[in-house]
């Protein structure tokens, strides 16, 4: 039966802190601008908090069991996917394409995301809607993902778009996300239930943005599910977010269901992110793709640092989940077991 409910579940990056909380929890996390984290020195330092870091015990993640070695990171750009800040649809698709196919193996896009996704029958694609207006490629993101998707022989019924423009399920015939909680997991020092669509799903297509982030450091793929999936996301920014954001991702009900982790990089916020505002956005014309979400996330930052650094901004910045979520072993960060695959589709 097709479901047709707009979702209540809160989206993380739509908290807003008041400015005293934002500066406040800054400095506690150390966020701001202060101090450099080289690629791979996650793994050798304690974690920003002094507190444990509990995690469940343990269970196979996929994208590690199934890739041993390294984590393959896709970085595919073409400088004809934008036009000031018009996405070029064709080349968005060829980039997608000769994306997923490098990323699989596999030389027929159709058979890419058959590779991924096998026999799912109900598929989320979580977007992030924050700064979706300003940055203005997800439409372009949705619909060529639905036209693949549906040319892989998925049906548009099992397909459930999440904080996609508010017409886009109703034209591609998708379902709108499920409204409610169910399970609980546990977060912190208590236990969070987790988002009705999520659990409804038997896979994820993680497209988040790419953008810094006044409290967290950066907001890409890691941080686009941990804080939109639990019924309470304010109650953990403290601390940078850390650890809070791995241990969402780590548990089995989350990290189970992530089949694909799309960085849409086509514009990215390079300061005062989440929210976007236009001086703030630049053209990268790139998407990143990859399975392991904690070696995307790594590339994603050094996409940023390299943008701020071409602009002339602060590069050094710490992002305390990402040091927490490389400790508990939720994926690969060493540049030595991460193999970024970079494209250039029209240099």
């Amino acid at each position: 039966m097709v479901r047709k409910k707009v979702v209540k579940n809160r989206d993380p990056d739509r908290w807003k802190p008041t400015r005293r909380e934002l500066l406040g929890a800054a400095a506690i996390a150390g966020v701001g601008l202060c101090a450099d984290l080289p690629r791979g020195i996650a793994q050798e330092t304690r974690p920003a908090t002094s507190q444990s870091i509990w995690q469940p015990p343990g269970h196979p993640l996929a994208w590690i069991e199934q890739h041993p070695g390294r984590s393959r990171v896709i970085d595919i750009r073409s400088r004809k996917a934008l036009d000031a800040t018009v996405v070029d649809r064709i080349e968005l698709g060829e980039m997608l394409d000769q994306g997923m196919q490098r990323l699989t193996g596999e030389l027929v896009s159709a058979k890419a995301w058959r590779s991924v996704l096998g026999s799912a029958e109900r598929i989320v694609v979580k977007f992030n809607s924050v700064g979706a207006d300003v940055i203005g490629t997800n439409s372009a993101c949705a619909e060529l993902l639905f036209e693949r998707l549906t040319g892989a022989g998925y049906t548009p019924e099992s397909i459930t778009l999440v904080e996609a423009p508010a017409y886009m399920n109703k034209r591609l015939g998708t379902q709108d996300p499920v409204p409610g909680w169910g399970k609980s997991i546990r977060v912190g020092e208590g236990r969070e239930p987790l988002a009705r669509y999520l659990l409804d799903a038997d896979a994820i297509i993680n497209v988040p943005f790419l953008k810094t982030h006044q409290i967290a450091g950066i907001s890409a793929c890691m941080k686009n599910l941990s804080h939109a999936v639990i019924r309470h996301p304010a109650r953990y920014h403290a601390n940078g977010c850390s650890p809070y954001v791995g241990q969402v991702i780590i548990s089995k009900e989350v990290s189970s269901r992530i089949k694909l982790n799309l960085i849409n990089a086509l514009r990215v916020v390079v300061n005062r992110g989440p929210d976007a505002r236009e001086e703030d956005v630049v053209g990268y014309g790139g998407l990143l793709m990859g399975f392991d979400p904690l070696a995307v996330d790594g590339v994603g930052l050094d996409v940023l640092a390299g943008e701020r650094r071409r602009l002339k901004l602060p590069t050094s910045f710490r992002v305390p989940y990402i040091e927490s979520a490389a400790q508990m072993g939720i994926g690969r960060w060493r540049p030595t077991d991460v193999e970024r695959v970079a494209i250039e589709t029209s240099a």
